[in-house]
């Protein structure tokens, strides 16, 4: 309410934005997340993000320059990863289904064929994204990608073609932004059970960051189980695993045979602490929503228009309505939450 009261007189007397009297639009609505997107730093991107969150799961396309993050100008997506924090990453999920490959060797690699990475072109008139929300069509997979996250939790909505193997990938190396010395000193991904994966990833960011050491553990959870679980460790691809571990270019990929527009739910935990933290983040989070997507996308929605909604401002323009309340958001975006639930 403070807020409320300091900042109303500021806008008007400064050409407000501000919401029109009369108009159905709620303040979540005026939001841009492709708004600063090109030429812009790793935290900037379309990323789903709860309040305040730590997790910013969103897409990665990027090789050159920045390394890593989004360009709104650039049609490809590498993958979709849930940390996008200053010299943090972590943690990568890719749907596939074309020929078989376990990194993207560079920004020019193609798409399909010997030396193809798993990125795929995009329909750009596809991609979308509101607060708490992301989706994008993925050409060279044939897949429908949808994100929404919680505060340590992300949740992605895959719709498949009919192919006989399609994948779910988890890699665990990739570029970060700017910060050339990124590596993974340590990691493991176990097969829990036929619908759940555990894991860790051992990072260290690079001497721009002064070489900041932190360990990401996770749980994936699927909404129906996979066939196989495949894995790789610098290259050396191991098939129908209990676990893969080791150091450097570390990630698995779960088997799944689809049908015409088959939809796969896959719900993430984060911890900064242990692999029990994050069950225990993914329970709390999204047990109550029923590890639904649907119902998380909604829930994440209602919490940033009520954040949202707490500046009420008259007068100004659509388009100045637009940037005030995606700066709005941005400001409480860029402040992330690093506990657990318990504390």
């Amino acid at each position: 309410m403070k807020l409320r009261h300091l900042l109303l007189p500021l806008l008007l007397a400064g050409g407000p934005a501000a919401a029109a009297a009369g108009s159905n639009k709620q303040p979540v609505d005026y939001v841009d997340l492709f708004i600063g997107t090109s030429n812009s730093r790793w935290m900037l991107g379309p990323y789903a993000q709860a309040p305040f969150g730590m997790v910013q799961l969103g897409p990665d396309n990027q090789g050159d320059v920045w390394m890593g993050g989004y360009e709104y100008s650039i049609h490809n997506v590498s993958g979709f990863s849930h940390l996008h924090a200053w010299t943090m990453g972590g943690l990568m999920i890719m749907p596939t289904t074309a020929d078989l490959a376990i990194g993207n060797p560079s920004t020019d690699s193609p798409y399909r064929g010997a030396n193809a990475g798993y990125h795929s072109r995009i329909l750009k008139e596809s991609e979308t994204a509101s607060p708490g929300y992301y989706s994008v069509y993925l050409y060279d997979h044939a897949v429908r990608a949808e994100l929404t996250a919680t505060t340590r939790c992300g949740v992605h909505r895959y719709t498949f073609p009919e192919r006989n193997e399609s994948r779910i990938l988890i890699d665990l190396l990739f570029p970060t932004e700017w910060d050339y010395g990124f590596r993974v000193r340590d990691a493991r991904i176990a097969r829990v059970s036929d619908t759940e994966l555990e894991g860790y990833a051992d990072c260290q960011s690079g001497p721009w960051s002064w070489w900041n050491e932190y360990r990401l553990h996770f749980v994936i959870r699927f909404s129906r189980p996979f066939r196989r679980l495949d894995g790789w460790n610098e290259g050396r691809i191991e098939e129908d695993i209990r676990e893969i571990t080791g150091k450097g270019d570390t990630g698995a990929y779960a088997l799944f045979t689809t049908t015409e527009g088959e939809r796969i739910t896959v719900c993430t935990g984060l911890s900064l602490v242990n692999i029990d933290q994050a069950r225990l983040n993914m329970q709390t989070e999204l047990g109550p929503l029923g590890y639904d997507f649907d119902r998380t996308a909604r829930a994440t929605r209602e919490q940033w228009n009520e954040l949202l909604g707490r500046v009420e401002v008259t007068g100004g323009s659509e388009r100045d309505r637009v940037k005030f309340y995606t700066n709005l958001y941005r400001a409480y975006a860029g402040k992330q939450t690093w506990n657990d639930v318990d504390g």
